[in-house]
Parts: structure tokens; C-alpha cells; sequence
């Protein structure tokens, strides 16, 4: 509120400075990796620091808010991160916010907040709110983030949370062939045995994939020289194919000859705010994402045509169509050879992570269902949706399933699941039966972050 007394609020900071750290595993706020979850609490911040909050999106453009208490005190600021941003912020902490929270109006009905910051999206995902002080003294302050579809859940940890009474057990399984993932968006890339045997750090960046013969690996970097790199199976001879801004998710074509990305190209990267005399309104920013394909030997360079926010790029048995994801429509397909794109599957737009199945007969993809993501599977023309993972009715917490790719044979689908409190792999049957866990041996002892914004995490090969 603006009208705390000053002696409370100096009571309560150093009442929270002294307070010892009680849970040794809790979110620190430091970094995207580990935000803090906004509950709407008065909280200290300390001199010249900041800290990172999250909430999740649903990214159909109904409005989003945030706002800031902090009793007048100068000097504060309030960012607000995409998950894309989030991720340059990582290679490059000079990443700009896409927007920034302002003092509103002194006769507006948000007047009573010191900081406001009001906006929309049109593609889903984990989006971050910063709080920073930049005073030589410690804060009080205290964040909310509301909106229609924004989603304030409590983030997963690497620490395993015992599985909730009368849940049904998941058995393991050992997966055949090799495995490449990331740790994190643009943190570690490894690769490791379907057993869970040889796991071996081979690079850093982001959405690995490995090519069709299994030889090499493709993947993308945000720091400079960032661009989309590809490298032999052990990351050595590594060499970048296209230099490209924030690119994302590269994907062979069943050929080896052509790597498909997405990267920001077009549309406002920024809110701005446009004033006629006392009357001041925002502007959302709406950056476009585009695929691009480039040439593995010639590194010719070629754009297909695509709506104006194109995700996932997912190559087809033909070698020409391309398939990706478009929240706002669904799962989108295009050509290299022309044309415009159509459409493939609009039941539900809210979709991310499209990936073809190596017979091209099919299309996995993660879906959101009300409060949670599940993963879906369509035959190529779009028809024929089934659910491959559904929520266990004894189980008390809501899980997501995120992050699909096919076996190499196409008999089975390979997801990331945070149903034991911390993201762990899981395999499921095409036609969604035989559930069971995987590498629990390698997420045991090496946490997995995910941020809802269509990373590839792994990819699975037979070589």
C-alpha cells in the first residue's frame, strides 16, 4: 500500500534480513533457472539487486497485469521478460525486457500501485517479472501479476517430492539407442546411452537434434556469435552454418542436406507507448518468428513461407513440407518450394513443439488443457487426434507433459514430466499405452529446467 508507516516497513526488512534460510533447496530468484513464484507477499529486497518471478501464459492475447508496491521508494524498477528473452538474458545479461513497469496516472484506478506494467501475447509460455532496487538500502515491496489466463503455479524442483499416496506407479524402462538433451536453454547439451550408461557433456546452447545418420548434432546458440551450429556426435569440429539472432530449434531434413530454424524477423520487439496530452496508451510488442532453411553444404540460405509466428519447424519424409507450430492457429504446414502455408490442426491452438514421426504418418505435439500441457499425436493430414498422456485421477497435484520426440522407429514417444516434482523423462506407446520412466539414473542427479516456450529438449537417434 502507499501509505505504510515508515517504522513498519524497517521492521520488516530487517526482520527478513536476519531471518535465517530455511529450505536449502528453494528458489532463489537469482536467474530465469530459478525463479521465485508471485504470491502477492511483502518480501525485502536487497540493495542493488534483483529478483526474478514467473508466471505462465496462455498466450491468447488476453491481457496480462503487473504491479508493484513499495511505499513511493525511488529507484526501483519493474521488467517484465518473454521466455525468448529470458534465455538471451542467460547468454547476455544486457538482454533488454520487452517492456518496463511505469508510475500510472495519478487519477487512473491503477494509481494506487507504484509501478504498472499492462500487456498481452499471442504465443504461450513461461514469462518472468524482474524486480530490481537499485537503492544503497534494502526494500519492502510486494509483486502481483493477474490476468484471465495467467497461470501462478508453483515452479518444479530438482528436489524429488515423494509421490502423492494412492498415485499409480510409473515403472522404468530402458530406452534403445542414444539420447541428446539439454540441460537447460543454452546451458549444457549431453548425450548418454538409452540405458543411462556413458554420459558424456558434449556442448552448450540450445535445441539439439541429431542428424538422420546420427553422426552429428545441430543445435543453436544466443551469445555472440550466435547462430545455428552443427557438430560431430562427441561435439568436436564444431562450426556455425547461419548466423542468425535468437534462433531456435533446428531441425534436419531426413536427407542431411537442409536444417530448418526459427528466428525473430519483423514486428514490434518492444511495447511503446504513444501520449495526446494527458491521454497515454501502450502499444504490445509482437515480434514475429519466422522459419528459415539453410543448406548444409553451400549454406544457401532460404525463407518459406509462414504465418507471422512459426515455431518448431518440423521436416516431413519429402523433404519439402515443413510443418510448425502457431498458437494462435494450430499446427501450421508450408512448403520449401512456395507457396503459402495451411493449415493442419485448429481444435486446439494453444500448441507447442510440433515433430513429425520418421515415417512422416504422423505429428506429436504438446497441447495445453485447461490448467496444465498434455502431448497429442495426429495423422499428418491433421486428422485423427488422440491424447498420448492424460492426468491420473488419484494423483493430487496437477502435472504437465511437455517436450515430445519420437523413437527412432516411431513406435514410441520420449517427454519431459514433472508428475514427481522435479522434470524427469518418460516413454509412451504411439497409441498412448506402456507408460514408463526413463534415464531415471541421469534426471536422479542432473536437474532438467524447462520454460514452456517449445524448447526441443531431446532428440533420440538408433546409431
Amino acid at each position: 500500500m502507499k501509505h505504510w508507516k515508515f517504522s513498519a516497513v524497517l521492521f520488516i526488512a530487517l526482520a527478513a534480513l536476519a531471518a535465517p534460510a530455511v529450505f536449502a533447496d528453494a528458489p532463489t530468484g537469482a536467474s530465469p533457472l530459478d525463479p521465485l513464484r508471485v504470491t502477492g507477499a511483502w518480501q525485502t529486497l536487497a540493495p542493488n539487486a534483483s529478483l526474478w518471478f514467473y508466471f505462465d501464459y496462455t498466450g491468447d492475447r488476453s491481457k496480462i497485469e503487473a504491479m508493484v508496491e513499495d511505499d513511493g521508494t525511488s529507484h526501483i524498477q519493474l521488467a517484465i521478460f518473454t521466455p525468448m528473452q529470458a534465455t538471451a538474458w542467460l547468454q547476455d545479461p544486457t538482454t533488454k525486457p520487452i517492456g518496463w513497469g511505469s508510475k500510472p496516472g495519478a487519477h487512473t484506478p491503477e494509481a494506487i500501485y507504484d509501478l504498472y506494467w499492462r500487456g498481452a501475447f499471442n504465443f504461450p509460455g513461461r514469462f518472468f517479472a524482474v524486480v530490481s532496487n537499485q537503492n544503497a538500502q534494502p526494500i519492502v515491496f510486494r509483486l502481483n501479476v493477474k490476468g484471465e489466463n495467467v497461470r501462478l503455479a508453483p515452479t518444479p524442483t530438482p528436489t524429488r517430492a515423494p509421490t502423492p499416496f494412492l498415485a499409480t506407479p510409473i515403472p522404468t524402462a530402458t530406452l534403445p539407442g542414444k539420447i541428446v538433451f539439454q540441460q537447460a536453454s543454452g546451458g549444457n547439451i549431453y548425450t548418454v546411452n538409452g540405458d543411462g550408461s556413458q554420459l558424456a557433456r558434449v556442448s552448450t546452447g540450445l535445441d539439439p537434434a541429431w542428424s538422420p545418420d546420427g553422426k552429428q548434432i545441430a543445435l543453436t546458440r544466443w551469445e555472440h556469435p550466435a547462430g545455428v551450429y552443427i557438430a560431430e556426435a562427441d561435439g568436436s569440429n564444431e562450426r556455425n552454418i547461419s548466423s542468425a539472432r535468437q534462433p531456435l530449434s533446428p531441425q534436419w531434413s531426413p536427407d542431411g542436406a537442409r536444417v530448418a530454424f526459427t528466428r525473430p524477423n519483423g514486428g514490434p520487439q518492444y511495447d511503446s507507448t504513444f501520449c495526446f496530452g494527458r491521454f497515454c496508451f501502450t502499444a504490445m510488442a509482437d515480434p514475429w518468428w519466422k522459419i528459415a532453411v539453410v543448406d548444409v553444404n553451400t549454406l544457401a540460405f532460404s525463407e518459406p513461407r509462414c504465418t507471422k509466428h512459426c515455431f518448431s519447424p518440423t521436416w516431413h519424409t519429402d523433404n519439402k513440407t515443413i510443418a510448425y507450430a502457431d498458437a494462435q492457429i494450430g499446427i501450421m504446414a508450408t512448403s520449401i518450394e512456395g507457396g503459402d502455408a495451411w493449415t493442419l490442426y485448429t481444435q486446439n491452438p494453444n500448441v507447442q513443439s510440433s515433430i513429425y514421426s520418421p515415417d512422416g504418418s504422423k505429428l506429436a505435439f504438446m497441447f495445453r488443457q485447461h490448467d496444465h500441457w498434455e502431448i497429442g499425436v495426429i495423422n499428418a493430414d491433421g486428422s485423427g487426434m488422440i491424447g498420448l498422456t492424460r492426468q491420473d485421477p488419484l494423483a493430487f497435484a496437477v502435472v504437465n507433459n511437455v517436450a515430445p520426440t519420437w523413437s527412432p522407429d516411431g513406435a514410441q514417444v520420449l517427454f519431459l514430466s514433472d508428475r514427481n516434482g522435479q522434470w524427469e523423462f518418460f516413454v509412451v506407446n504411439a497409441d498412448g499405452t506402456g507408460l514408463h520412466q526413463a534415464l531415471k539414473s541421469v534426471t536422479d542427479v542432473l536437474p532438467i529446467y524447462y520454460n514452456f516456450s517449445n524448447e526441443r529438449v531431446a532428440d533420440w537417434t538408433n546409431r
